[in-house]
């Protein structure tokens, strides 16, 4: 899966995590039977998330992770590629 579909799908699970989690603190707060389901939906959502971080938050030419700074990332750590092009960046020590 492409990084740039990635980064959308975690932005995406994100905030729906939030908006149920509101929808679930706020709207239910007459109806206890709504708002259990509204916070179970958004700890669900929150698990698909952070599986779809772990699996498909990689380096898409070495593979390593890029969970810390991923959205401000825009050099791989691992194998210092640009993460859109894959070039590796000229200069001193690659990085």
């Amino acid at each position: 899966m492409k990084l740039s579909t990635v980064r959308k799908l975690i932005t995406a699970g994100f905030t729906i995590c939030i908006l149920v989690s509101i929808i679930g603190i706020f709207g239910g707060a007459g109806d206890p039977v709504l708002s259990n389901y509204m916070l179970t939906a958004a700890v669900v959502f929150f698990l698909i998330t952070v599986g779809i971080i772990m699996k498909w938050a990689r380096c898409p030419w070495c593979g390593g992770s890029l969970m810390r700074k991923f959205f401000s990332l825009k050099v791989c750590p691992h194998c210092h590629r640009d993460l859109e092009t894959g070039k590796k960046k000229k200069g001193k020590g690659g990085r």
